[in-house]
């Protein structure tokens, strides 16, 4: 059994330095172990360009890059019109997006935000007539049905009151002028005056609250306090050692259409680490692109892995370098997993 052993692997043997023996002049040979011994033998369909048309399953992603977003979620704001004397809401802070049914709603500003309607409890929904143009919200989705002229709008989900921040809506109604009014300030017109009269608190709602978010591939960042760039590489934060590194294999270069730079790309973070997530080896020097003339296919040399780069998607998703593709034979080589977009 040992001898049968001996035998096979002095065969492997003389089969690598056969293989080795006959590469043509000029073609670059890189060595292979065991484990690797020629993953070229796998049929890839190309397209044009060296990309292939079905990339790899890409493996299935790391816990990702994450931030905090500071944008109000799912708010309602509150405008009121000098010009109709009425209060109308939207989850949009721009009137011109306001429900209406006749001119004039440039005479509407902002005035409030009540809150984010973004819990756990009853959907609020938006009811406006079309003919008076008041406005009601409410969290019994019944509460006009099949009456004629009004139109109906979920806006969000209320808070159930007793969640720490949380705070009541209180709605008013004005007969005269046919409008409803809300508050978060019970103290604003108490219980009722000026021609409105109080109906109740209407629902729940607490402050806009940052929440996490994923930061997708291809984003590049700026730490502003150091300086470094950083880019998101399937699902892991790299620092970019150098600018000669950003300016070489990243496209930074201005715009031939407009001559403009292209640095938009480059968000400005105050403090990178802000943003959680792995961390990713950083992208030096020995980062090369490759492009083999032997099958016009692209790789992207990564810790010393030639990494195919299937489409040009993924290749714009990087920002790549066009110019910096190096085109060279290559016979042999360490191959990694194909570049990926994993979110």
């Amino acid at each position: 059994m040992k001898k049968k052993q001996m035998k096979k692997a002095y065969f492997v043997g003389l089969c690598l330095i056969s293989i080795v023996s006959c590469s043509a002049p000029g073609d670059e040979l890189e060595n292979v172990n065991e484990s690797q011994a020629l993953n070229l033998s796998g049929k890839n369909m190309l397209a044009k360009g060296g990309f292939r048309d079905n990339p790899d399953t890409p493996t299935p992603p790391p816990a990702g890059i994450w931030s905090k977003s500071f944008y109000l979620t799912n708010p309602i704001y509150g405008f009121y019109s000098d010009l109709t004397k009425k209060y109308l809401y939207n989850t949009s802070p721009l009137p011109s997006e306001l429900p209406k049914s006749y001119p004039g709603l440039s005479y509407y500003f902002q005035e409030r935000l009540l809150g984010s309607a973004d819990g756990p409890g009853p959907v609020i929904t938006r009811w406006f007539h079309t003919g008076t143009n008041d406005l009601v919200l409410t969290t019994n989705p019944n509460e006009l049905t099949g009456q004629s002229y009004w139109e109906k709008r979920d806006l969000g989900t209320s808070y159930n009151g007793d969640e720490p921040g949380s705070f009541p809506i209180y709605r008013y109604f004005n007969g005269d002028k046919k409008t409803h009014f809300y508050t978060r300030d019970k103290n604003e017109l108490g219980d009722g005056k000026d021609g409105f009269v109080y109906e109740g608190i209407s629902f729940y709602l607490k402050e806009s609250e940052p929440k996490a978010f994923r930061i997708r591939d291809g984003e590049f960042f700026q730490d502003t306090s150091t300086g470094a760039v950083y880019l998101v590489f399937e699902s892991t934060l790299r620092r970019i050692d150098s600018w000669s590194v950003v300016n070489g294999l990243f496209d930074f270069k201005p715009d031939p259409r407009t001559g403009k730079s292209k640095e938009w790309k480059l968000l400005k973070v105050n403090n990178i680490n802000d943003y959680t997530g792995e961390r990713g080896p950083d992208i030096t020097s020995a980062n090369q692109l490759v492009q083999n003339t032997n099958d016009g296919k692209i790789y992207l040399v990564d810790d010393g892995l030639y990494r195919y780069i299937p489409t040009e998607l993924i290749f714009k998703i990087y920002n790549f370098n066009e110019d910096a593709i190096q085109k060279k034979p290559i016979r042999m080589m360490f191959t990694g997993k194909d570049v990926a977009k994993t979110y």
